[in-house]
């Protein structure tokens, strides 16, 4: 069906933004859809803007790089096309965004910039929608790293699951302002490419954060606001379709990073590349380190009045007592000092709220915490 002049006009605003906010005017060289239908535009280096230094170390020692026994390490839709390398490794690769709920006038937003703060749900707000599984370290840091372990959780319409790493301010209470880095499950933020039925069900790498604008806490994903400054030598980019693991099948990990420069920005790192950066100027709190530090499961349903959206698996949709290869996990979870060195966090406090009989963790041992479970298809798990 074609759009009429109202979404037409609200279309060709998306793409305006995108080029101008998103793609901070870089000229787009190509453009492919991959199988699972995401667009990628590959961006001309020259004309996206220079970093302002050298890029910083990875922040892995080369023994957390070593994969366990038969687990392998995820390939991307991208690198699963041989012909696309070539072109990524001379240029910068954008996924594409899609904005269909605001350009079919779904919502009542005003602009992208009204949509993107008023439609799209964050990860870790304190809400009642939300329950967790996982671990937070109270000692102030200048970031995390890990190894994590995604399967493709059972998600409903309007429902995200998602395992994440992250970094937060202040220490007590909900956080103001957070960094992190996820694969999730999202049927909810319309992060899929298919216009009539965006309730996209890909485990997809996705960043965020998080600051107080306004008295409100305001979450962003990936680079939809323009803040996130992309690394032009990246291979991998947010919003990316990414493999996971089967339950007794094949074991998929993924080695993630966030890092804080001396000068103060927030570096993301994904499988050895960095993606990019976030500025220190967006943050108070997170300018010189972070509080605390957080790897865990997190689940969200939008109604709260209807029983089957608790319908929500986390992780493989089993419990952590069901053991790898059946579940997920968090590998060498580590918090890092002030001269980068990656330390283990004390195994004392969860992730809250926790319902154990919707979801659990396992403790921290030899490196590893599990996490995950069936949510509401356990006929003994009550929501808070």
């Amino acid at each position: 069906m074609p759009l009429d002049e109202a979404q037409q006009a609200r279309k060709e605003e998306s793409e305006r933004y995108t080029r101008d906010v998103i793609y901070k005017g870089g000229e787009i060289l190509d453009a492919v859809e991959l199988p699972s239908g995401d667009i990628v535009d590959f961006i001309n280096r020259d004309t996206l803007p220079a970093l302002p230094y050298a890029l910083p170390a990875l922040p892995f020692t080369p023994e957390d790089l070593v994969l366990p026994e038969g687990v392998e390490l995820g390939l991307t839709e991208l690198q699963q096309i041989p012909e696309l390398l070539g072109l990524a490794a001379a240029t910068t690769p954008f996924k594409r965004p899609t904005f269909w709920p605001y350009i079919l006038g779904e919502t009542d937003a005003i602009s992208i910039e009204d949509y993107l703060a008023r439609y799209q749900e964050g990860g870790q707000p304190s809400s009642a929608k939300r329950l967790y599984a996982g671990l937070v370290s109270m000692t102030s840091n200048y970031g995390v790293s890990g190894s994590m372990n995604q399967f493709r959780p059972e998600v409903p319409p309007d429902g995200i699951s998602l395992l994440e790493f992250s970094v937060s301010c202040p220490a007590d209470g909900p956080a103001q302002e957070q960094i992190g880095i996820v694969i999730s499950v999202d049927k909810r933020n319309s992060f899929g490419a298919n216009r009539q039925k965006y309730q996209d069900g890909e485990p997809r790498l996705h960043i965020e954060y998080a600051r107080v604008v306004n008295g409100k806490v305001e979450y962003r994903w990936d680079e939809m606001d323009g803040e996130f400054v992309a690394n032009p030598l990246r291979l991998h980019h947010p919003g990316q379709k990414v493999p996971v693991s089967g339950p007794g099948g094949t074991q998929v990990e993924h080695h993630m990073a966030i890092f804080q420069v001396p000068w103060g920005d927030w570096w993301i790192a994904y499988n050895g590349w960095l993606l990019g950066y976030y500025p220190a100027s967006l943050f108070t709190m997170l300018n010189t380190g972070a509080c605390k530090s957080s790897w865990y499961g997190e689940v969200f349903r939008k109604n709260v009045n209807n029983p089957d959206a608790i319908n929500i698996e986390m992780g493989s949709g089993k419990f952590p007592e069901a053991g790898i290869p059946n579940v997920a996990y968090m590998r060498n979870p580590r918090y890092h000092d002030y001269f980068g060195t990656p330390l283990e966090p004390q195994d004392d406090f969860h992730m809250v709220p926790y319902a154990p009989l919707c979801y659990g963790r396992s403790p921290l041992t030899n490196n590893i915490l599990i996490v995950g479970g069936p949510g509401g298809f356990n006929s003994a798990c009550q929501w808070p």
